[in-house]
């Protein structure tokens, strides 16, 4: 909210107005010096026991509501730190009106401010001071100003009664308006929309208030759509007036732009011509007019005209002729078609052959194919009649008009429509037309299609997929070039993706290599696996096959095909080799390793985990039995194709030195290169 310092700046303790008086001062800081604007003094007090005031006396009664301080420079700490704004009409009975304490930490040449409410004039204003900011005995305040609220409030004056806008409606305030009902007013008519102006038709008047008393003219900022003096002023009679004061000047001159005409434009059908001289010997005078006329203008309606001769030797193919002139009709010509363009028309451009004295040429134009027509006069579309050519004549598009419409007037135009009428006062020469022409922009966004048939074209995606091992492996496939995705269903559950919806579109062919967790496998009895596919439009196959639950890796089992352990290495079985005493070394046993890891391996190895062996025992493998030789680890240099057996051979050797261990367990682990 606006406020303003009500103090003067003031040169004495009483001048320019009002009294500034404190408790007590320095001498050479005495109290008006704390309103005087300056920042490098102020009021200063060197004897501060716990109390100390600065006041200022108006000299009419003012509500003050705001106050502010600012402390001395190189001084900080004499600032007031605890004080009371306190006002009064006789200078001995106070109000206290606002209240500070520990107003520590002040800033060089930063104005603190102090707001609070009061609805009460006072004459007396006081600052009391009762602790400083550490300064002993010091207290000072470089600047001070007392502040008023000021309420700058508008109403608007319409058809006999005061109003504002508020809740986006108008209001009716009073057709008498008191000082609270301004009050009430308008802080900023600049956010009332145009569509709210518009509901007050006629006259209105912008009424504006202020307790600001060294106010004294308001302004306004007002924007209307654009017009000109011209069209505010058309068909009416226009008197210029102009005042001077300038005693020597007997003249003045005043130029108008006006569309181009003739005298004969504006005499009509008849002319007195008056002739003055001041030649003494001068009787008469003479007026030459050439006009195009003949008895024949005066005859209304049809006429035949007949030719008699009396020449009786008139050869045949040579007969007397009758030539004659006319002046065509007024006319108007309408395109019999639409504006056929594609793109945006951007200009309309005119051109006629020029003639001496030339007749008139006038333009409209139609953006519903001829139902109604329009002229273009001071930046707008103005509709007019076609049935009085004379209305044509005077309120047409003239050519140089037309070549000028922005591109953003001529949206929607289809139809074009030309007056012409020849000058009378010339017969030799006609006003032509050269030229019309439409310019438009080239349609690059546009295309247009005339008994479109639209055919969909598409083949369903195909897949190629087989499971191996416990693996998914193929590819699906469009021979559309589309994409394409799919969903794996184990056991009528959703497998991949888990959520059961088809997995992204990707471009195919798309290859697929999917692992199926043991966790979802029943072993040993038959599981139904679904793979279900569909294209970019929504086309869907599927592929379906029963397995029976099988362990994928390299598995280990015995001859009678029981496996020693999972997928996960969990122990299905132990290779039991029956007890030991040390020294020994056990016959060997035959174990056979199977690759159902679903792809071609090479370079298998086997190898036994000693971290866990006892002290004293060696696990020893062989491909053979006999010969028993032993390879550490031992090493297949060959291929292995998916479910290809082959078999191996292991024996436990001890030391005499062995640790016994009960039920002890070893590990072989193999691992392989896949092709």
């Amino acid at each position: 909210m606006p406020y303003t310092n009500v103090i003067p700046t003031m040169t004495s303790n009483t001048a320019p107005s009002g009294v500034a008086s404190v408790s007590a001062s320095h001498a050479s800081y005495p109290a008006w010096k704390a309103f005087d604007d300056v920042l490098t003094d102020g009021w200063v007090l060197d004897t501060f026991t716990g109390t100390a005031w600065l006041q200022y006396q108006f000299p009419t009664a003012k509500k003050i509501s705001k106050y502010t301080l600012m402390p001395q420079t190189g001084a900080l700490t004499r600032s007031p730190k605890t004080f009371s704004f306190k006002g009064s009409n006789d200078g001995s009975s106070w109000v206290t009106l606002d209240t500070r304490t520990n107003e520590t930490g002040w800033a060089t040449s930063t104005k603190r401010e102090y707001t609070f409410s009061n609805s009460t004039a006072y004459t007396h204003y006081r600052l009391d001071i009762t602790a400083n900011d550490g300064a002993g005995a010091w207290v000072s305040v470089a600047e001070m100003e007392m502040m008023e609220l000021i309420n700058n409030k508008t109403l608007v004056f319409h058809s006999g009664m005061y109003k504002k806008y508020a809740s986006n409606v108008w209001e009716n305030v009073s057709s008498s308006p008191t000082e609270a009902d301004y009050l009430g007013g308008m802080d900023d008519i600049s956010t009332i929309p145009q569509s709210a102006w518009q509901q007050l038709t006629g006259a209105v008047e912008l009424c504006y208030y202020t307790d600001d008393s060294t106010k004294t003219e308001a302004q306004f900022s007002i924007e209307t759509t654009p017009f000109t003096l011209a069209e505010e002023w058309e068909d009416q009679i226009i008197q210029i007036i102009e005042y001077t004061d300038n005693a020597s000047q007997t003249e003045s001159a005043v130029t108008t732009e006006t569309e181009v005409f003739t005298l004969y434009d504006e005499f009509g059908s008849s002319v007195d011509v008056l002739y003055y001289t001041d030649d003494a010997t001068k009787s008469s005078a003479s007026v030459d007019i050439t006009a195009n006329y003949t008895p024949l203008d005066e005859i209304d309606g049809d006429f035949e005209v007949v030719a008699w001769t009396d020449n009786e030797s008139i050869v045949v193919g040579n007969e007397p002729s009758l030539t004659y002139e006319a002046l065509p009709f007024e006319q108007l010509i309408v395109h019999p078609t639409d504006i056929n363009s594609y793109g945006t028309i951007k200009s309309l451009i005119a051109s006629k052959i020029p003639q001496t004295v030339e007749g008139t040429l006038r333009f409209i134009v139609s953006f519903d194919s001829g139902l109604t027509w329009k002229t273009y006069k001071f930046d707008k579309w103005r509709t007019i009649s076609i049935a009085d050519k004379s209305i044509i004549k005077k309120q047409g598009i003239s050519i140089e008009v037309l070549n000028t419409i922005p591109e953003s007037y001529l949206v929607g135009v289809n139809k074009v429509g030309y007056y012409l009428d020849n000058s009378i006062h010339n017969s030799a020469e006609n006003v032509q037309l050269d030229y019309l022409k439409v310019v438009s922009s080239a349609p690059t966004n546009d295309v247009k299609f005339d008994n479109l048939a639209f055919y969909l074209l598409n083949t369903t995606a195909t897949i190629q997929v087989s499971l191996r091992g416990n693996k998914i492996v193929g590819t699906l496939d469009d021979v559309d070039a589309g994409k394409v995705q799919y969903r794996v269903i184990l056991n009528n559950t959703p497998y991949y993706p888990s959520s059961g919806d088809f997995s992204p579109l990707l471009p195919s062919p798309l290859n697929i290599q999917l692992n199926l967790s043991e966790s979802n496998i029943v072993f040993g009895q038959e599981n139904t696996l679904r793979v279900e596919f569909q294209d970019y439009w929504g086309q869907t196959d599927f592929w379906e096959t029963t397995f029976i639950g099988t362990y994928s890796g390299i598995m280990f089992k015995d001859e009678s095909g029981n496996y020693y352990s999972n997928s996960l290495g969990e122990i299905l079985k132990h290779l039991d080799f029956g007890d030991l005493i040390a020294g020994q070394t056990t016959l060997e046993q035959k174990v056979i390793a199977k690759n159902q890891l679903g792809v071609q391996l090479q370079n298998l190895i086997l190898e036994v985990q000693k971290e866990n062996l006892p002290e004293g025992v060696t696990i020893e493998l062989s491909r053979s039995n006999f010969p028993f030789s032993p390879e550490d680890p031992l090493l297949f240099n060959m291929f292995f194709n998916e479910n290809d057996e082959f078999e191996f051979f292991v024996r436990i050797v001890t030391q005499l030195t062995a640790t016994a261990t009960p039920n002890g367990q070893f590990e072989i682990r193999a691992k392989a290169d896949p092709v």
